[in-house]
């Protein structure tokens, strides 16, 4: 049975699909919104060590599963989403597109 050639899975690639998954209570992207702090793209590996905007919140299994199936969908085989709550999450780690997402909805950041 012959192999078939995986292409390298990109860094850029994870992050644009980053950037389609939602926090569901703020409508902003994972991305955006700061809450991914280390992003590892190995061959056809993936580590994402992130937060969540709240401590407890019951989400993070939901988030963990959309990211799994849409960076699988890109080439991955494994996908690892591990939750960390140090440093915790604060309005400075938004980029700057989720600045502007924010203040244009009335949010003060």
């Amino acid at each position: 049975m012959e192999m078939m050639a995986t292409a390298t899975l990109g860094r850029d690639q994870v992050v644009e699909v980053l950037k389609t998954v939602y926090d569901p209570e703020i409508p902003v992207n994972i991305w955006d919104l700061g809450l991914v702090y280390d992003l590892v793209v190995t061959d056809a590996a993936v580590a994402i060590k992130m937060t969540l905007t709240a401590l407890g919140c019951p989400i993070g299994p939901a988030i963990a599963a959309e990211i799994e199936e849409k960076v699988k969908a890109l080439g991955a085989e494994t996908v690892t989403v591990d939750f960390v709550w140090s440093p915790p999450w604060t309005p400075e780690r938004l980029t700057q597109e989720g600045r502007e997402m924010l203040q244009a909805m009335g949010y003060p950041v």
